[in-house]
This record gives C-alpha cells, structure tokens and sequence, in this order.
C-alpha cells in the first residue's frame, strides 16, 4: 500500500488479464491490458506526457486554458490534470458521445462545447483550432491526433511494459484507431523489439477511413474520428494488417466480457477483444500470444443505448 499527493502518480503500470473464459475454445494466448485501472483510462498516459513537456518547454503555465477535441477518454485525462494541476479546461465534443462523459467533464470543472454529430472528431477539432487561434495564446492546443508526444508516451512508457509483462513473448499487437498514438508508439516500439511481431489496427465497419473507405455513422466511441491523423501517418508503415469491427460485434464482445470475465469495459475493449479472437481463431496464432487493451471503464457507456440494457429486474410489492 502506498500514499500519493498526486492522482497522477497513479498511471501506469497497470496488470494485464489472461482472457480464458471469454474465449474458452482458443488456441491462443490472449493478454489483455487493463487501462482500466488507470485513474481514468489509457489517454492518462499520453495526456500526462504532453502536459509534462509543455510545462518543462515554457509552452504552458498554471492558468494556461488547454483545449481539446476528444470524443471522451483524452479530454476526461485532460480535465483530471487540469483540476489537479490547476488548468482551466476547454472541450469540443461531438453531441454524439456519452451523457456520461459530458457530466465527468463538468465534474472536474471543464467547459463542453458540443459540436455537430455528422461532422464526428473531425468537425470538433476544426472548431478548437479555431478557438485557440484566436485566444490570442491563453490557450494551449493539446492536439492529440497530431502531437507527436502522444505515441511516445506509449512508445517510453506502455510498450516496455507490456514487454515485461509478457517476457518479450508477444506474437501480436491488436491496437483501436483513434488519435493513433497508441498505434504509433507500441508499433514503433515492438517492431524495434522484434520486426516479426503483428500490429493489428481495427476501426469502425460503417466509417473505414483509415482503409481508405469514407466516413460514416458508427458507435465506436474512442475510434473512428472521420479523417486520417498526423500520428497514422507516422506509423502507416509498420501496419500489419487493418481490421473492420461492426458495431454489433463490439457491443456483443464487450456485453460477455462482463459475464465471463467480470471486467464491466467501454465498447472499443469488447472492439479490440473481438478482433484478438478473430485472430486467435487462425492456424498461424496457434499457441501464440496476443495482445489488446481494455481501454477503460464501461460506467461511462451506460447511457449508450442496446449496450448495458437493465433487463432482468424483478420488482417486489
């Protein structure tokens, strides 16, 4: 047991799950990684590592407003730092995303500003450029589609510790694709390691953008944001292959993760767990160890409709 005297010093080090149950009939070894336990989620990470440079750099200062267009994880990370550190917070969200996530938000005490469902990320984070262009430098623009110091979060912090975890024995990497810095800095990270471990991205069925396909409607909150980001880019040579995840698969993976395992997760877990086990099916994963993230909590999805349905009650007279 130990005391902090800050919640950041909570991030990392998580455990990983052997996933067994959820998967009973695999051939494979599937090691989920418990972002979850986290303060918030697997964007604590990155969001730490981006407000420590600035502040170290001069670029920001108790007082500075940070900014952001997040579909949840990152800006709710944000909001965290900036009520712990004593940032002012600013959020451009697309209306589509989580009730959850706007009361969380407001919680820390950061503004939301709500922006068009069609337009996704995309639209959200044109608008927060815009606003911090004209802050006249009051504001700092996290940028985490494009900031580099995203994936080096994941490629200093998240990719050595999988590699303990797991002794170096590690066949694939299943990674959701967001802002991609978790893709960016783990593939950059295990292909130094080892060039023949697989990096397997997936994203949304309904909006396979970075397949090359147009954006669309999808459920996938936390992947999906309707363009190609700065950080894929970077990492676009080191994909192995590129996964499509229906929403109806998601949210079936990630309603018997809860049944099986007792890990209660957001819907892009059930996402990565479903593809580990499309993996897991093959001949060449025989005996192989595949690994995903359980990116955070399912308490913020309850108002996503099919997903966490109260439908077994009972009520006594």
């Amino acid at each position: 047991m130990r005391i902090v005297d800050d919640i950041s010093e909570l991030v990392g080090k998580t455990p990983m799950l052997r996933v067994k149950k959820l998967f009973p009939q695999t051939r494979a070894n599937i090691l989920a990684k418990l972002e979850l336990s986290n303060p918030m989620s697997v964007k604590d990470r990155p969001v730490q590592y981006i407000i420590e440079k600035a502040l170290a750099e001069g670029m920001i200062k108790p007082g500075t407003e940070l900014v952001e267009a997040s579909s949840g994880n990152t800006a709710i990370a944000i909001a965290m730092y900036g009520a712990t550190k004593g940032f002012p917070v600013r959020i451009f969200m697309s209306e589509l995303c989580s009730e959850e996530r706007f009361k969380i938000l407001n919680a820390f005490g950061a503004k939301v500003v709500l922006t068009p469902g069609v337009e996704h990320t995309r639209g959200a984070r044109a608008r927060a450029m815009t606003y911090c262009e004209a802050s006249q430098g009051k504001a700092f623009f996290i940028n985490q589609h494009s900031n580099p110091n995203n994936g080096d979060a994941h490629y200093l912090r998240t990719g050595p510790e999988i590699w303990e975890q797991t002794e170096g024995q590690i066949d694939a990497m299943v990674i959701g694709l967001g802002t991609s810095g978790t893709f960016e800095g783990l593939s950059r990270f295990f292909k130094e390691k080892n060039p023949d471990i697989k990096i397997v991205a997936f994203e949304p069925a309904s909006s396979p953008v970075y397949g090359g396909g147009e954006m669309g409607k999808h459920r996938l909150i936390g992947i999906g944001p309707g363009f190609v980001t700065e950080n894929f880019e970077r990492g676009r040579g080191r994909l192995d292959e590129l996964v499509r995840v229906t929403d109806e698969d998601a949210f079936r993976t990630t309603q018997q993760l809860a049944k099986t395992e007792g890990v209660f997760a957001g819907v892009t877990s059930g996402a990565s767990l479903w593809v580990a086990g499309e993996l897991a099916k093959r001949d060449e994963y025989r005996d192989k160890t595949i690994c995903c993230i359980i990116c955070d909590s399912g308490e913020r999805y309850l108002s996503v409709e099919g997903l966490f349905d109260a439908n077994d009650i009972e009520r006594m007279t």
